[in-house]
């Protein structure tokens, strides 16, 4: 199932620059380099596919909720795209969309996504969210994190798996540019948003993967990871964007789809390097 809740009304200008925000790496993407495949994450993209398709056929229940979560100022593309590849390998799981189109603060993001948790799951204002499994790409795994962390001192959301694709866990590569665009300047490396969400991170409850594509110019596969955790990079396909490729890439979520179903996942530890 999906939750379906009323866009929050933004202006151009801020829709403008968050996209300009996403779509920054364009002109660099089509020159990145040709890469090694990633020995720690040795599949390929048809081999992908052919996993997705043994999936399909033969979907297992997820352990708990799935909520699927899209990045800054994204109507719902990242969500959708995940939601079409993932969805059909769950059996009787209860899936979730998420997207933060129209909210401009983190606070903004966190509240549209307590609210959002409450529909799909038809809660009352008072019930409990139960522990449920995140899929989050690029921003939307900060604001996962910051809605799992006590900090706030309101309801938090208890996530047990954090999945994250592309996310500016350390910051991001163009957020220092002048947009004047609340969520990516806390997306600055180094912003008190970010510094406070590594702060709680060592006694949080979730278990967290962190995903990515090599070549991102938007927020840097660098930076995809906090430090001293594990990160599972695939190369860049040919004539691919890093960034934007990372919530279509079969390879991740492949990967994902296995974890949620409980089955050994196709990435070996330890995590290798990024290339140089």
């Amino acid at each position: 199932m999906r939750a379906l809740t009323p866009r929050v009304t933004v202006s151009r200008l801020h829709a403008a620059r968050a996209f300009t925000f996403i779509a920054i790496g364009f002109v660099a993407g089509c020159m990145s380099p040709p890469r090694e495949a990633n020995p720690a994450f040795p599949v390929t993209i048809e081999a992908a596919r052919a996993d997705l398709d043994r999936m399909y056929a033969d979907p297992k229940p997820a352990a708990r909720c799935v909520a699927i979560i899209g990045g800054i100022a994204d109507p719902s593309i990242s969500s959708e795209a995940i939601i079409e590849r993932l969805a059909p390998t769950l059996k009787d799981s209860t899936v979730i969309e998420v997207d933060f189109f129209g909210t401009t603060t983190f606070a903004q993001a966190r509240a549209h996504l307590l609210k959002t948790l409450r529909l799909g799951l038809k809660l009352d204002e008072n019930a409990p969210i139960p522990e449920i499994d995140v899929v989050a790409f690029s921003m939307g795994g900060l604001v996962a994190r910051d809605a799992a962390s006590c900090v706030h001192g309101s309801e938090r959301v208890p996530i047990r798996r954090l999945y994250t694709i592309s996310t500016p866990h350390l910051g991001a590569r163009v957020a220092s540019a002048p947009f004047h665009f609340p969520q990516s300047e806390d997306m600055q490396i180094t912003s008190d948003f970010l510094v406070e969400l590594d702060e709680v991170l060592p006694d949080a409850c979730f278990e967290l993967c962190c995903y990515a594509v090599t070549d991102d110019v938007t927020v840097g596969e660098e930076f995809a990871a906090p430090i001293g955790w594990p990160l599972w990079w695939v190369p860049v396909q040919a004539g691919r964007y890093g960034h934007l490729s990372g919530f279509t890439d079969e390879r991740i979520l492949s990967d994902i789809a296995r974890r949620l179903r409980g089955e050994p996942p196709l990435t070996l530890g330890p995590a290798s390097p990024l290339p140089d």
